[in-house]
Protein backbone atom coordinates (compact mmCIF):
# COMPACT_ATOMS: atom_id res chain seq x y z
CA UNK A 1 0.00 0.00 0.00
CA UNK A 2 1.41 3.38 -0.99
CA UNK A 3 1.57 6.33 1.41
CA UNK A 4 -1.22 8.05 -0.50
CA UNK A 5 -3.46 4.98 -0.31
CA UNK A 6 -2.82 4.65 3.43
CA UNK A 7 -3.59 8.29 4.05
CA UNK A 8 -6.67 8.39 1.84
CA UNK A 9 -8.14 5.39 3.69
CA UNK A 10 -7.52 6.99 7.10
CA UNK A 11 -8.88 10.32 5.92
CA UNK A 12 -11.92 8.72 4.27
CA UNK A 13 -12.72 6.80 7.44
CA UNK A 14 -12.89 9.97 9.54
CA UNK A 15 -14.68 11.95 6.82
CA UNK A 16 -17.22 9.13 6.42
CA UNK A 17 -17.94 9.22 10.14
CA UNK A 18 -18.36 13.00 9.99
CA UNK A 19 -20.74 12.87 7.03
CA UNK A 20 -22.71 10.08 8.74
CA UNK A 21 -22.97 12.07 11.96
CA UNK A 22 -24.14 15.17 10.11
CA UNK A 23 -26.73 13.26 8.08
CA UNK A 24 -28.03 11.64 11.28
CA UNK A 25 -28.42 15.14 12.68
CA UNK A 26 -30.51 16.17 9.66
CA UNK A 27 -32.66 13.04 10.09
CA UNK A 28 -33.11 13.74 13.81
CA UNK A 29 -34.19 17.33 13.12
CA UNK A 30 -36.71 16.04 10.58
CA UNK A 31 -38.08 13.33 12.88
CA UNK A 32 -38.51 15.66 15.84
CA UNK A 33 -39.86 18.62 13.88
CA UNK A 34 -43.21 18.44 15.72
CA UNK A 35 -41.63 18.41 19.22
CA UNK A 36 -38.62 20.64 18.55
CA UNK A 37 -39.21 23.57 16.22
CA UNK A 38 -36.59 23.66 13.42
CA UNK A 39 -34.85 26.89 12.47
CA UNK A 40 -33.14 27.81 9.23
CA UNK A 41 -29.89 29.27 10.68
CA UNK A 42 -28.54 25.96 12.11
CA UNK A 43 -29.67 24.16 8.95
CA UNK A 44 -27.74 26.61 6.74
CA UNK A 45 -24.61 26.12 8.87
CA UNK A 46 -25.10 22.34 8.73
CA UNK A 47 -25.38 22.47 4.94
CA UNK A 48 -22.20 24.55 4.80
CA UNK A 49 -20.39 21.91 6.88
CA UNK A 50 -21.65 19.23 4.49
CA UNK A 51 -20.35 21.20 1.50
CA UNK A 52 -16.95 21.43 3.17
CA UNK A 53 -16.91 17.71 3.95
CA UNK A 54 -17.75 16.75 0.37
CA UNK A 55 -15.29 19.29 -1.08
CA UNK A 56 -12.45 18.08 1.12
CA UNK A 57 -13.20 14.45 0.30
CA UNK A 58 -13.17 15.31 -3.41
CA UNK A 59 -9.90 17.22 -3.01
CA UNK A 60 -8.19 14.13 -1.55
CA UNK A 61 -7.72 12.94 -5.13
CA UNK A 62 -5.37 15.88 -5.72
CA UNK A 63 -3.11 14.91 -2.85
CA UNK A 64 -1.58 12.07 -4.82
CA UNK A 65 -0.01 14.57 -7.21
CA UNK A 66 0.08 17.71 -5.04
CA UNK A 67 2.34 16.21 -2.38
CA UNK A 68 5.52 14.67 -3.69
CA UNK A 69 6.67 13.58 -0.25
CA UNK A 70 4.51 12.32 2.59
CA UNK A 71 5.83 13.43 5.95
CA UNK A 72 4.47 12.97 9.43
CA UNK A 73 3.80 16.72 9.59
CA UNK A 74 1.80 16.59 6.34
CA UNK A 75 -0.18 13.61 7.61
CA UNK A 76 -0.99 15.28 10.95
CA UNK A 77 -1.86 18.58 9.26
CA UNK A 78 -4.24 17.02 6.75
CA UNK A 79 -5.75 14.67 9.33
CA UNK A 80 -6.38 17.72 11.52
CA UNK A 81 -8.48 19.19 8.71
CA UNK A 82 -10.53 16.01 8.67
CA UNK A 83 -10.95 15.98 12.44
CA UNK A 84 -12.13 19.59 12.46
CA UNK A 85 -14.73 18.76 9.81
CA UNK A 86 -15.85 15.80 11.90
CA UNK A 87 -16.20 18.00 14.99
CA UNK A 88 -18.14 20.63 13.02
CA UNK A 89 -20.49 17.96 11.67
CA UNK A 90 -20.96 16.37 15.08
CA UNK A 91 -21.77 19.63 16.84
CA UNK A 92 -23.88 21.64 14.41
CA UNK A 93 -27.06 19.56 14.82
CA UNK A 94 -28.26 17.42 17.73
CA UNK A 95 -27.68 13.69 17.44
CA UNK A 96 -30.67 12.29 19.22
CA UNK A 97 -32.03 14.32 22.08
CA UNK A 98 -32.20 18.06 22.43
CA UNK A 99 -32.24 17.98 26.20
CA UNK A 100 -34.89 20.39 27.37
CA UNK A 101 -34.71 22.61 24.29
CA UNK A 102 -37.96 23.26 22.49
CA UNK A 103 -36.29 24.71 19.43
CA UNK A 104 -33.36 23.76 17.27
CA UNK A 105 -32.13 27.33 17.66
CA UNK A 106 -31.84 26.84 21.45
CA UNK A 107 -29.62 23.79 20.88
CA UNK A 108 -27.60 25.73 18.34
CA UNK A 109 -27.07 28.66 20.71
CA UNK A 110 -25.78 26.35 23.42
CA UNK A 111 -23.80 23.67 21.54
CA UNK A 112 -24.23 23.94 17.79
CA UNK A 113 -22.48 27.27 17.40
CA UNK A 114 -19.23 25.57 18.44
CA UNK A 115 -19.33 23.96 14.99
CA UNK A 116 -18.79 27.44 13.54
CA UNK A 117 -15.65 27.79 15.65
CA UNK A 118 -14.47 24.41 14.29
CA UNK A 119 -15.03 25.77 10.77
CA UNK A 120 -13.00 28.84 11.73
CA UNK A 121 -10.18 26.63 12.97
CA UNK A 122 -10.45 24.67 9.72
CA UNK A 123 -10.06 27.90 7.74
CA UNK A 124 -7.13 29.04 9.86
CA UNK A 125 -5.43 25.69 9.38
CA UNK A 126 -6.23 25.84 5.64
CA UNK A 127 -4.56 29.22 5.40
CA UNK A 128 -1.38 27.77 6.89
CA UNK A 129 -1.62 24.44 5.01
CA UNK A 130 -2.01 26.10 1.62
CA UNK A 131 1.14 28.09 2.25
CA UNK A 132 3.33 25.48 3.98
CA UNK A 133 2.38 22.28 2.13
CA UNK A 134 1.25 23.54 -1.25
CA UNK A 135 3.28 26.74 -1.66
CA UNK A 136 0.29 29.06 -2.19
CA UNK A 137 0.86 32.67 -1.30
CA UNK A 138 -1.29 33.88 1.59
CA UNK A 139 -1.89 36.95 -0.58
CA UNK A 140 -3.38 34.91 -3.45
CA UNK A 141 -7.08 34.93 -4.29
CA UNK A 142 -7.44 31.57 -2.54
CA UNK A 143 -5.67 32.99 0.51
CA UNK A 144 -8.08 35.92 0.54
CA UNK A 145 -11.08 33.60 0.25
CA UNK A 146 -9.84 31.40 3.10
CA UNK A 147 -9.23 34.52 5.22
CA UNK A 148 -12.80 35.66 4.49
CA UNK A 149 -14.10 32.25 5.62
CA UNK A 150 -12.08 32.61 8.83
CA UNK A 151 -13.42 36.10 9.54
CA UNK A 152 -17.03 35.05 8.84
CA UNK A 153 -16.71 31.99 11.07
CA UNK A 154 -15.35 34.02 13.96
CA UNK A 155 -18.06 36.64 13.45
CA UNK A 156 -20.71 33.92 13.25
CA UNK A 157 -19.53 32.34 16.48
CA UNK A 158 -19.62 35.60 18.43
CA UNK A 159 -22.74 37.18 16.85
CA UNK A 160 -25.71 37.45 19.18
CA UNK A 161 -28.13 39.42 17.01
CA UNK A 162 -30.36 37.01 15.05
CA UNK A 163 -30.38 39.11 11.88
CA UNK A 164 -26.61 39.31 11.93
CA UNK A 165 -26.35 35.57 12.63
CA UNK A 166 -28.61 34.88 9.66
CA UNK A 167 -26.72 37.25 7.36
CA UNK A 168 -23.39 35.67 8.30
CA UNK A 169 -24.78 32.15 7.82
CA UNK A 170 -26.12 33.02 4.35
CA UNK A 171 -22.91 34.81 3.34
CA UNK A 172 -20.83 31.84 4.48
CA UNK A 173 -23.11 29.42 2.63
CA UNK A 174 -23.00 31.42 -0.62
CA UNK A 175 -19.20 31.66 -0.40
CA UNK A 176 -18.96 27.91 0.27
CA UNK A 177 -21.04 27.16 -2.83
CA UNK A 178 -18.95 29.58 -4.88
CA UNK A 179 -15.67 28.09 -3.63
CA UNK A 180 -16.89 24.57 -4.34
CA UNK A 181 -17.98 25.40 -7.88
CA UNK A 182 -15.03 27.65 -8.74
CA UNK A 183 -12.21 25.61 -7.23
CA UNK A 184 -13.18 21.96 -7.33
CA UNK A 185 -12.17 20.20 -10.52
CA UNK A 186 -15.06 18.67 -12.43
CA UNK A 187 -13.12 15.43 -12.84
CA UNK A 188 -9.83 13.75 -12.04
Amino acid sequence: MSAFEFFSVALSFVLGLGVTRLLLGFVHVFRTREQHKPHWIPLVWATSVFIYQVQFWWAVFELNTALTQWTHAAFITLMSHTLLLFVAGALVLPASEQRDHDRLLDYFDEDGRWAILALGAYSGLSFWTNWSLFGMSPLSSIGALVAAFLVLAIAGFFATNRRLQGAIAVAYFVMAIFAYIAMAPAQY
